[in-house]
């Protein structure tokens, strides 16, 4: 469970769910859109250009709805579970309901956001797609990261993680990932692996040889918040592997055979 930071939309969530609702985390990814507004007499027409897609003079100062979807988006992918229950609002729902392609945008956005009330459910199933490099440098290394979190045995991964609204595809959302967490550029081969992870989000493992890596030019999001832990990249041959608490194990059996 997790909502937004807004007082009311905590409130809601917490009481929809009984007794678990003491457990609510916040995410200010999920708050409405950021906007200048003051209450005049077209607020409401101005808000629903917004959610139509027809920006204006009187938009000045709005975040935009890509900006609003995206980010959005970046919430759910930060909570990893097959079911999240989200305390939101409407626009930026209806926002990211757009960019996904499950409510048409213009007048229908409009007819959609209008028809929320508070509080109200909505149920929706999306496929989350994960993608990973198994990266090796010139020397036939791999390129993994070492993931330390307070109290827990560390542990390894490839780099990559979920595609974002801004991926075309799959491997331009690869590239996006290897330049945040590594400040890397690698040519990405075939793929070695495609898993399941629950009945909406999947994992994919692309074969990949890595052209450059500048660990100072990374800036993805998990470096912002101490409280995942560290990420530090390592360089592992083949034989030192076995000893490597690399993970899924079912990629590290596939890669000490191969």
């Amino acid at each position: 469970m997790v909502s937004s930071p807004e007082s009311k939309a905590v409130r809601t969530v917490g009481l929809a769910m009984g007794p678990a609702g003491a457990n609510v985390v916040t995410d200010p990814r999920f708050r409405e859109i950021d906007r200048v507004e003051h209450v005049h007499v077209d607020f409401r027409d101005a808000r629903r250009a917004w959610v139509a897609g027809r920006l204006d003079d009187r938009h000045k100062g709005w975040e935009a709805p890509d900006a609003a979807a995206r980010r959005f988006h970046e919430g759910l992918l930060a909570h990893e579970a097959e079911h999240v229950i989200v305390g939101t609002h409407g626009m930026v729902l209806t926002a990211w309901l757009v960019a996904q392609g499950l409510v048409d945008g213009g007048d229908d956005a409009v007819e959609f956001w209008e028809t929320l009330r508070f509080p109200d459910v909505l149920q929706v199933s999306i496929p989350l797609l994960r993608v990973r490099a198994v990266l090796t440098d010139a020397e036939g290394r791999l390129v993994l990261i070492k993931r330390t979190r307070p109290g827990l045995v560390p542990y390894w991964t490839t780099p990559g993680g979920g595609m974002m609204l801004v991926d075309a595809s799959p491997e331009d959302g690869l590239r996006r990932e290897l330049r945040e967490e590594l400040g890397a550029d690698a040519v990405l081969d075939e793929v070695i692996l495609e898993r399941r992870l629950d009945s909406i989000r999947s994992e994919t493992f692309y074969a990949a040889t890595l052209k450059s890596i500048h660990p100072a030019l990374a800036d993805g999001p998990e470096f912002d918040d101490s409280s995942r832990g560290r990420y530090d990249i390592e360089f592992v041959t083949r034989d030192e592997l076995s000893a490597v608490d690399l993970r899924p194990a079912e990629l590290k059996a596939l890669l000490l055979t191969r």
